[in-house]
C-alpha cells in the first residue's frame, strides 16, 4: 500500500483512543508527546494508563465503546483486541469525520510510522503497513546515527533561518543558499557534535550574502 506522507499537528486537539491495554498505552504516550488532548474509552485499563488518569493527563470514559461515546475530535485510534469493537469504533468515527487508525490492521486512514525524534527533529520509517517489524528494525539501525546532536543542530539552523529570511527575501535565493550550505561537511559537523563550528560557518556564509 502506497501512502501519502504527512506530519500532523495534534497540539491541543482532541484525539480518542479506544482500548486500555499496553498497545493503547503506547499510542496514548505518542499523542501526549505531541501535545494532544487525549480521551480514552475502555471498560478496563492497564496500570500505566491508571497513572495517566490519576495525574490528570488524559480523560477516561470507563465503559465499553458504543456509537454514542464520541462526538467530535481529530483522530481515533482503535487499539482493542476485539475485532467487533474496533469495527464499530471505526464506522462511528468515520461518520463523524475522524481520521482513523486501527492497530494491527490495514482498515484505517493512516498508520503510525516507526520514528526517531530528537527535540523537533523527526525521522520516520514506514513500510506502508507491510511489515511493522521491518520499520522497527530500520529505525533501530539508524538511531545511533541520529543522536541528540541533530536536534541541537536543528535549533541553531532554525534560529539563524529567520536572519537568512531578512537577508534573502527571495525564495529562490534562499533555496540556493541552503543547498550551498547543507553539504557533506555540515553532515560531518553534526555527527561529530561540532555545533559551534557549524554556527560559525553558517554566520560566515550569511555575512558573504
Amino acid at each position: 500500500m502506497k501512502v501519502y506522507p504527512i506530519n500532523l499537528n495534534v497540539e491541543n486537539k482532541k484525539c480518542v483512543v479506544v482500548g486500555g491495554g499496553s498497545v493503547a498505552y503506547r499510542k496514548i504516550c505518542g499523542l501526549l508527546d505531541a501535545g494532544a488532548v487525549v480521551e480514552v474509552i475502555a471498560p478496563e485499563i492497564c496500570a500505566e494508563i491508571v497513572k495517566l488518569v490519576d495525574a490528570g493527563q488524559i480523560i477516561l470514559i470507563r465503559e465499553k465503546f458504543s456509537a454514542d461515546k464520541i462526538s467530535d475530535g481529530l483522530i481515533l485510534i482503535a487499539a482493542t483486541d476485539d475485532v467487533e469493537v474496533n469495527r464499530i469504533a471505526v464506522e462511528t468515527a468515520r461518520s463523524k469525520n475522524f481520521l482513523v487508525n486501527v492497530v494491527n490492521d490495514s482498515d484505517g486512514d493512516f498508520t503510525v510510522p516507526s520514528k526517531i525524534q530528537r527535540d523537533e527533529f523527526l525521522l520516520t520509517v514506514s513500510t506502508g503497513g507491510n511489515s511493522p517489524a521491518f520499520s522497527k528494525f530500520v529505525r533501530e539501525m539508524l538511531e545511533s546515527e541520529f543522536d541528540s546532536k541533530f536536534g541541537e543542530g536543528l535549533k541553531i539552523i532554525a534560529e539563524l533561518r529567520r536572519e537568512v529570511k531578512k537577508i534573502l527575501p527571495d525564495d529562490k535565493a534562499r533555496t540556493k543558499f541552503w543547498r550551498e550550505f547543507l553539504t557533506p561537511e555540515i553532515w560531518q559537523l553534526l555527527k561529530s557534535g561540532k555545533l559551534d563550528d557549524l554556527k560559525k560557518i553558517l554566520k560566515a556564509k550569511m555575512e558573504v550574502k
